[in-house]
């Protein structure tokens, strides 16, 4: 089955062909630079002379560069001058809301991070308050590049919570926000096209965009922080479920077992980080915070290594149900706390492996090489993924059914 975007039919609106075929060969340069313009031709099935005219326009318009190798023509002709994203033609600023502080990124075309702040919130997590921050923020990596000002594409947000298809916070109950207008607000203060995302689901686009260890069709995206949610790619893609809420796998109801005597809880409230401090006082009846609990596990303290432990334990039994049940090609798990997965790594592989017989070696198990692994994007991946929010839309046409289809 044909799954890459440049290889797929055509829809047939004639007023859509063009925008389409500049997205077609802006993914086939993004994914296989360089190329030539006789291979981009072969590649998408376009006339010689249709290639030539839009890569005209793209190198007139700054996005793409000839990279100065010659090629052989595959196909018996003359050599040609390959073709690249020239990584200077587009910037994408990634910003996001985080539990304790926000992080904003400026990403150029060819996906490296330019600039980078982070700042911690100031005191309130009042909307207003957070948001009037943000856009300070914002400005301030702006004016860090101003060279860039010009090919700025837009400003991708993610926030940790439940959002709706429009950009409305529904539920942030670490911020305490309910309701949110996010688009509202920030459109009227950011001269920018603006992307909003919950955090889960634009990290995993991120590992689908950027990661060299691409290209996984479905991945399952853990993001734990405070509390834990998911990002769902299926077929290269973000499930949303039926009203954009997909992936609040935070509520899954879990046994702790053996680890605890607490009562069955959502299981992001087990493996949160809140969760993993509290569990540390209970043991040594001090409190600590999650830098130090770091250092003392990585000194070898006894206390420090049982909890974590437990932790993996929890994790790794929701791990489990949640591949099980989506099949996934690649579980990753992103956030603050993947400190400690050199940790528990080999806890959760080994839990992985004890249950592949129980399963019948189907779906996600039936790889003998499944495991799982950590984001390549640290603390920084909600923010890239905001990036990434804007940078995904130079490669693809949105709402188009490419297979013999129409707009939707």
């Amino acid at each position: 089955m044909k799954t890459n975007f440049y290889e797929q039919p055509l829809a047939t609106n004639p007023g859509l062909l063009k925008q389409i075929n500049v997205a077609r060969l802006l993914e086939l340069l993004r994914c296989h630079a360089p190329m030539t313009r006789a291979e981009l031709a072969r590649a998408t099935g376009l006339t010689r002379s249709t290639v030539t005219v839009i890569t005209a326009e793209l190198i007139g318009a700054g996005l793409v560069q000839e990279s100065g190798e010659i090629i052989p023509n595959s196909g018996g002709g003359r050599p040609g001058v390959g073709l690249k994203l020239n990584p200077e033609g587009a910037f994408f600023i990634g910003a996001a809301i985080e539990v304790e502080h926000l992080t904003v990124v400026e990403m150029n075309l060819a996906a490296r991070t330019v600039t980078r702040i982070q700042e911690p919130l100031k005191g309130s997590t009042d909307p207003e308050t957070v948001l009037n921050q943000l856009v300070e923020l914002i400005s301030r990596v702006r004016q860090a590049s101003p060279l860039n000002q010009q090919r700025l594409r837009g400003v991708g947000l993610t926030v940790q919570g439940t959002l709706n298809l429009e950009g409305v916070v529904i539920c942030a109950p670490f911020l305490n926000w309910y309701g949110v207008d996010l688009r509202q607000y920030l459109e009227s203060h950011i001269d920018l096209p603006l992307f909003v995302d919950n955090d889960a689901n634009a990290a995993a686009l991120a590992e689908v965009y950027l990661s060299s260890a691409m290209p996984s069709t479905s991945l399952l995206y853990i993001l734990i922080n405070k509390g834990m949610g998911a990002g769902i790619i299926i077929d290269n893609r973000v499930f949303r479920g039926a009203n954009g809420t997909a992936g609040e796998v935070g509520s899954l109801l879990i046994d702790p077992g053996k680890t605890s005597c607490d009562r069955q809880r959502d299981l992001g409230e087990l493996v949160g980080k809140e969760a993993l401090l509290n569990r540390y006082q209970e043991r040594r009846g001090e409190a600590t915070d999650f830098n130090s609990l770091v250092e003392r596990l990585a000194q070898g303290e006894p206390a420090a290594q049982a909890i974590v432990q437990e932790w993996a334990e929890i994790l790794g039994r929701g791990l489990i149900s949640l591949a099980s049940t989506l099949n996934p090609e690649q579980v990753l798990i992103g956030g603050p706390l993947t400190v400690l997965f050199p940790y528990v790594k080999d806890r959760l592989n080994a839990m992985l492996r004890d249950c592949m017989p129980r399963h019948g070696k189907s779906g996600f198990f039936s790889n003998p090489k499944a495991r799982f692994d950590i984001s390549v994007f640290g603390e920084d991946a909600s923010a890239i993924g905001g990036a990434v929010l804007v940078y995904q839309s130079l490669f693809r046409v949105p709402d188009l059914v490419l297979l013999g289809g129409d707009i939707r």
